[in-house]
This record gives C-alpha cells, sequence and structure tokens, in this order.
C-alpha cells in the first residue's frame, strides 16, 4: 500500500511524451505549502533519477496510465488525492488552496471544466472553463480536467462503474462517476494578482503543442462514443447539486 502517515495528499502525475516537463512538476510538488508524496505513472523509456521520494507504476501501453492513476486509488492512503496531467503546473499554495475548499464538502476540483447542453449524446462542449480564465468564484460544471484533487475515498468510487474505452475518456468517466455518485464538480476561483494559487502557472500553454491528445484523429471520435454511452446510462448535465 501507499500513502506515509507523514502525508496528507498523495499527488499522482503521469509521465509519457513530455518528459521534459517533470522536473518543474516535481519542483511545483516539493515546494507545495501542503507536503505530498508523489506517485508517477511512468510510460517513456527513458530512465530518470528522481531526488525526490516516490514511487514508480510503470506501464506497458501507451494509453494504460490515463485510467490506471484513477484506478490505482486504491492503493493510496493518504486522505486526499491530486491527479496531475503532464501538461499542468500548478501554483505553491494551490494543493492548500484545494484543501480548505474541501474542508467538511464531498467535492472533487478539477484544474479546467466543461459543461454541456441538456440532452447532449455527443463531445460537443457548451461551456468550457480554461485554466487561463480568471473567475471570481469557484464553479460548478458537468466534468473537467488537467487536474483533480478530492478525498481519496471518493476517488474509489471511480473503479464501482465499468469503463468502456482504454484510449482516452477517463476524465468522461469521472464526470459521469461524480454524477452517479452526487459528487458536484468545481473550478476554483482564481486571482491574477496572486499566481501562488493558480491551479496552472503556464495558464494551459503546455496543453497546445504537437503531443496534445486532443490533436489525434482518435479523440474526438472515441469520446463521442463515450459521451454516447453514458448518457444512455442516465448522466444528465443539470447541475444537482450545489455546494455554494
Amino acid at each position: 500500500m501507499f500513502g506515509k502517515k507523514s502525508y496528507y495528499i498523495t499527488t499522482v502525475l503521469t509521465v509519457t511524451d513530455r518528459l521534459e516537463y517533470l522536473q518543474s512538476q516535481l519542483e511545483s510538488i516539493k515546494n507545495q505549502t501542503v507536503s505530498s508524496e508523489i506517485f508517477i505513472h511512468w510510460n517513456n523509456d527513458t530512465e530518470y533519477e528522481l531526488e525526490y521520494p516516490s514511487v514508480i507504476y510503470r506501464n506497458q501501453h501507451k494509453s494504460t496510465p490515463l485510467y490506471s492513476r484513477f484506478i490505482n486509488s486504491i492503493n493510496i492512503t493518504t486522505p486526499y488525492v491530486f491527479i496531475c496531467d503532464d501538461d499542468t503546473l500548478p501554483g505553491k499554495k494551490y494543493l492548500e488552496k484545494c484543501l480548505e475548499f474541501s474542508k467538511n464538502k464531498d467535492v472533487c476540483i478539477v484544474s479546467c471544466g466543461m459543461n454541456f447542453n441538456e440532452g447532449e449524446t455527443k463531445y460537443n462542449v457548451n461551456k468550457r472553463i480554461r485554466q487561463s480564465e480568471f473567475l471570481k468564484v469557484p464553479t460548478q460544471v458537468n466534468m473537467g480536467g488537467q487536474g483533480y484533487f478530492l478525498k481519496t475515498e471518493l476517488l474509489r468510487k471511480y473503479c464501482n462503474y465499468k469503463t468502456h474505452s482504454t484510449l482516452s475518456g477517463e476524465d468522461i468517466h469521472l464526470g459521469f462517476v461524480c454524477y452517479k455518485e452526487n459528487i458536484p464538480i468545481y473550478v476554483l476561483d482564481k486571482d491574477e494578482n496572486d499566481k501562488d494559487t493558480w491551479q496552472d502557472l503556464t495558464l494551459g500553454e503546455r496543453g497546445n503543442d504537437e503531443k496534445a491528445q486532443w490533436k489525434y484523429p482518435t479523440h474526438k471520435p472515441v469520446r463521442d462514443e463515450l459521451m454516447g454511452i453514458y448518457t444512455s446510462l442516465g448522466w444528465e448535465f443539470n447541475i444537482k447539486k450545489s455546494l455554494m
């Protein structure tokens, strides 16, 4: 089992094609005002010396870390987990802010968010909240991506529902699970004068490179198919619970 008593959060990083970003991510997590154990899903042939304590899980297939980083929540014993995409760089007070917002709440916090129209059955985003936006208040969404912060006991519910792809859509599955389990999903507010609390210091720029999954030709068709499956299973896009 992973998770040490000296830590309150486990941060899960995913290493695939963007190895050049790993060191800055490690420094970002190391410098957080709330200490965190690091658990890395590794899918890169390069050997890498890690100075910061970590657990490494090596994947055999490129798509494996997308889902397994959520499913392996059963191996995490810290109260909270933060799953961070390889193109996201949180400010040093972001985890502290997530903890404060999550206090006495069952909630999932995401770095960027998406809302869909009622009755939608394909991956056609009605409103997207990007990392570059400065929200005045925490905003509830249907699903999100790039970073995911929630109680470990809530994330384990991810395993209670059948997944329908290994190519992509792990974030769609989480959105569906949160809906079924009545766990509201939020993008936090962001003060442009307080970078330490930002969910992504790059404002989403790293996610626009040539390695971005949304540029793959299979990306949209797979997500369209998954949306059809999950809406047929009862996923509706009304905001069904608010904590504000």
